[in-house]
């Protein structure tokens, strides 16, 4: 499974299940942070895109809370539970997040979680997503922050590439890392203000190794919010919106 060199029509999930992804302590942990992010930073407005919308499991964040919803997602088969569980409440459409089939302007909010990490042209994608976005609009998206708490005293021990470098680093053949600066650097460019941040991946892997952490703590946005200010989760949380 590599995606294609340009990004631009990987179908990486067909065929996947990928709800059994989401199954176990340290899974559920981690859905409930991020629908609470998603809930949370999505208020509600005329239209609303996700991109990589999966089976949507997401969706109930902003269903509902917006006239206009549609969902990006090139694997048919996610689109067919997706449609199954939304019905013509929703929008699906096979795209790419670098031609995104809509007029400039058209949306209050744009989410694309679990996404950003497997795009070989991240500029690009946040230019096409800044097009569709009305000024003023909302991006919530998270990328995989190389500068982590797992990979800085593996690479401090003489193990593993830097970091603290800013280019963007290749894990696998999926998946790619990138450098806060870099990330926020891009969007400051592209035209977007950060809004907030939440940091994410760190405690999941607690509950995932002692699910009894899972029945007595829930995920607190708070937290998320305080932690993401040192920029050291694996996952960060960005909350943007266009000038």
């Amino acid at each position: 499974m590599s995606p294609d060199p340009t990004g631009l029509s990987w179908k990486g999930y067909e065929g996947q299940d990928y709800e059994g992804f989401w199954i176990g302590p340290g899974k559920h942990y981690l859905d409930l942070l991020e629908r609470g992010i998603a809930a949370h930073t999505l208020p509600g407005g005329d239209a609303v895109l996700e991109i990589g919308a999966g089976f949507g499991r997401l969706g109930s964040c902003y269903v509902g809370r917006y006239h206009q919803v549609h969902m990006v997602e090139p694997a048919s088969n996610l689109r067919d539970i997706a449609q199954h569980t939304y019905g013509d409440r929703v929008n699906y459409h096979d795209a790419s997040v670098f031609d995104l089939p809509f007029a400039d302007g058209t949306f209050d909010g744009v989410l694309m979680v679990r996404v950003f990490h497997h795009l070989s042209d991240p500029d690009a994608a946040l230019r096409e997503i800044h097009r569709v976005i009305r000024a003023g609009g909302r991006l919530v998206f998270n990328y995989s922050n190389k500068r982590n708490l797992a990979r800085i005293p593996r690479y401090l021990a003489g193990g593993g590439a830097s970091p603290f470098s800013r280019d963007m680093e290749t894990y696998n053949s999926v998946l790619i890392g990138h450098h806060p600066q870099h990330v926020e650097g891009m969007l400051e460019q592209i035209g977007f203000v950060i809004r907030e941040q939440y940091a994410v991946g760190v405690m999941d892997k607690a509950v995932e190794r002692m699910p009894w952490l899972g029945r007595v703590m829930t995920p607190s946005l708070a937290a998320a919010r305080f932690a993401a200010r040192f920029r050291l989760s694996p996952s960060q949380f960005i909350v943007a919106e266009k000038r």
